[in-house]
């Protein structure tokens, strides 16, 4: 009996690309670098803000990567009021539902502490979810399994006992790292071949197939 779900953010539970972008487009303009695609961010978010901001740089500002993100984009993404970001179609819905069968509800992702915090205030409130861990000093980012295990010990569930739902590589290889069960989820940043090269097995085209296999496991 499933008793715990957790769920990354970013293209999971929330569509952040959009605000994603535009953020990390006025940082480099004021960093002097050219604006990123909607296409290039999809494809450069997933294993953190650093990795985003080095990716998003020109190969010759590479060496400037940890200054800039820590002092030209973040402040730019914390002050971000989120307002082109939106939840997926169906999400409420299967989130009641998990409630109803008793199945705790938790964030992971590799987005950071304080912008996710902000999430769970705003948009994530209505969802009920227990504990939103995001990117801290001193923990490993996904796809390393300590926040997922360190999550699932807060909410006193074993890793057999839960299931990691995500859009991305990092997400099923949590899961497998973890000892968790994963479902991938086709709405995201991610291709359905990506996430198969990743070794995902179970797949969900919609919040209403996605609740009935979690139901189901």
């Amino acid at each position: 009996m499933l008793k715990a779900v957790l769920f990354d953010l970013d293209g999971t539970v929330l569509d952040t690309l959009p605000d994603l972008n535009a953020c990390m487009n006025e940082a480099l303009g004021k960093f002097g670098c050219p604006p990123i695609t909607l296409e290039q961010t999809r494809r450069y978010v997933g294993n953190g803000g650093l990795l985003y901001a080095a990716r998003a740089l020109p190969e010759n500002r590479q060496g400037d990567a940890e200054y800039f993100y820590k002092n030209v984009y973040c402040p730019i993404h914390f002050r971000s009021k989120n307002e082109r970001t939106k939840p997926f179609a169906g999400e409420a819905a299967c989130m009641a539902a998990l409630e109803r069968a008793g199945i705790k509800r938790a964030v992971v992702t590799n987005k950071s502490q304080r912008a996710a915090d902000e999430l769970g205030e705003t948009l994530l409130k209505p969802y009920g979810f227990s504990v939103i861990f995001g990117n801290r000093d001193g923990v490993p980012v996904k796809p390393d399994p300590t926040s997922a295990r360190m999550v699932l010990e807060a909410l006193g569930v074993s890793p057999a006992e839960a299931a990691f739902v995500g859009d991305g590589e990092t997400d099923v290889q949590t899961a497998k790292n973890a000892g968790m069960r994963s479902v991938s989820v086709l709405w995201g940043y991610r291709t359905k071949a990506e996430l198969v090269g990743a070794g995902a097995e179970r797949f969900a085209a919609s919040f209403a197939e996605l609740t009935n296999i979690l139901l189901s496991m």
